[in-house]
């Protein structure tokens, strides 16, 4: 009896000395990747909503992310989370039409905070019931959001995946039960502050590809904290997400945010393309407009891919305001038929994480109100009006859904968003101003009976 009460006091020095690596950071709540934006501004954004929530199951993420666990056994609450991760499939439908733009961002970062709360969930399972699934389920929920840019945290995450025994899901056959393994493993075992030439070299001999490069999404495409939706698909031949930015973050909103002359011809009126992608069929050089987003490490790197009859060529760009005019940091090379790749860095500057060099916050030349010219929208929403997560897409559209047939509470409601304006172009240049009466509103939003 002594050596049995001796080997479980043993048995829980161990226990209690192994922490368990952590899988929700509560600081990611702040990110815009996660923040709902407040849209109420723009004209008929409800209806907007509505018509997006028609193309899309938006309930299966907004319902994932106001269950409340709290009645659910550890290990009920585990597995469902688990099988949540299991069935998802990030929807973007219709999202990168013109007038569709605003609540497809919100639908996407929707999205994020449903793998961002199922984090949560597991984070709080208890050590003895932390199953190698519940490992490979937040690094799941990591990878379906943008690739590797959390690869800090995925490192961990995997490396506690592998030493609780490296399970997989069922379902998942042999083969690619192997292969995913050596993935996950890939990922644990990457080293310190890893170079992006190297490792995408490794990514494209090990197949990798496809998993960690995104045709859309929402990403950091600036690096300087600015999450916005990104499409590098051709919405029709030669055009892509690339004319939104040409049209609506024109050459002065690029310049006022960098402190440079953002322009590409002589005469200085048209905006840097530097999203081209070239294709070259039988010697001649063919405009595809198509790029990839590679996240990697906190950073977002740019991928455009050029095809030659003997070789195809990798350039990984890198966009910062400090750097905006010398995007080109590295080459990777693929020639044909051997397939042998080599890679080079060209980028001479240590890479920026999230630093915004912007004039425009301290001394803006316009309102940010209602009657907004598309390009100081883009401005306000970018820097002046970045929300505290205190409303959500259910509540904001529970809110216009109540009203929609009251004639009584639809004149309140206006009358309340005008006072709202009012006071907001009485803030006029002060940012504190503008985002105090920004709460003030959703704070109403969410109280409005």
């Amino acid at each position: 009896m002594k050596k049995y009460f001796i080997f479980i006091l043993l048995f829980l020095i161990y226990h209690k000395s192994y922490g368990y690596e952590q899988i929700y950071y509560p600081e990611e709540e702040y990110s815009p990747r996660y923040i709902i934006k407040d849209y109420s501004y723009i004209k008929d954004y409800n209806q907007l909503w509505q018509q997006l929530s028609s193309q899309i199951d938006l309930t299966f993420y907004d319902d994932f992310i106001y269950k409340d666990y709290g009645s659910y056994t550890t290990r009920k609450a585990r597995d469902e989370v688990i099988n949540f991760i299991k069935n998802y499939k990030i929807q973007t439908g219709e999202l990168f039409s013109d007038n569709i733009i605003y609540p497809a961002l919100n639908s996407l970062i929707m999205q994020n905070k449903a793998l961002l709360k199922a984090r949560q969930v597991l984070d709080n399972v208890p050590g003895h019931d932390k199953t190698s699934l519940v490992y490979l389920a937040a690094g799941l929920s990591y990878i379906y959001s943008d690739g590797l840019y959390e690869l800090d945290k995925l490192r961990k995450i995997f490396k506690e995946w592998l030493r609780l025994g490296g399970e997989d899901f069922p379902e998942i056959k042999d083969e690619e039960r192997q292969k995913r393994y050596n993935f996950f493993s890939y990922i644990a075992n990457m080293q310190d502050n890893p170079s992006i030439t190297d490792e995408f070299i490794k990514i494209l001999e090990n197949g990798y590809y496809d998993k960690l490069v995104f045709k859309n999404g929402i990403f950091d495409i600036f690096n300087a904290d600015f999450y916005t939706l990104i499409s590098s698909r051709e919405i029709y031949a030669g055009n892509n997400i690339t004319k939104y930015f040409v049209d609506y973050i024109n050459a002065e909103y690029m310049d006022i945010i960098t402190n440079k002359h953002f322009r590409l011809d002589i005469k200085g009126s048209k905006v840097n393309h530097y999203w081209t992608v070239w294709d070259y069929e039988k010697g001649r050089k063919i405009k595809k407009d198509n790029f990839y987003i590679l996240p990697f490490n906190k950073q977002t790197f740019i991928l455009s891919v050029q095809n030659y009859e003997d070789k195809k060529i990798f350039q990984i760009n890198y966009y910062n305001p400090e750097y905006i005019d010398t995007p080109y940091y590295a080459e990777i090379t693929r020639t044909k038929p051997d397939k042998k790749l080599s890679g080079k860095t060209v980028w001479s500057y240590t890479l920026m994480r999230n630093k915004v060099i912007n004039s425009l916050i301290s001394s803006p030349s316009f309102l940010c109100r209602d009657n907004m010219t598309a390009q100081h929208q883009i401005i306000c929403e970018s820097f002046l009006l970045r929300m505290l997560d205190k409303i959500s897409s259910r509540k904001y559209y529970l809110v216009y859904k109540d009203v929609k047939d009251n004639a009584k509470k639809s004149r309140e409601l206006a009358h309340k968003k005008e006072k709202f304006i009012s006071s907001l172009n009485q803030c006029y240049i002060d940012r504190q101003c503008i985002q105090q009466e920004y709460k003030a509103y959703i704070d109403m939003l969410i109280s409005f009976k």
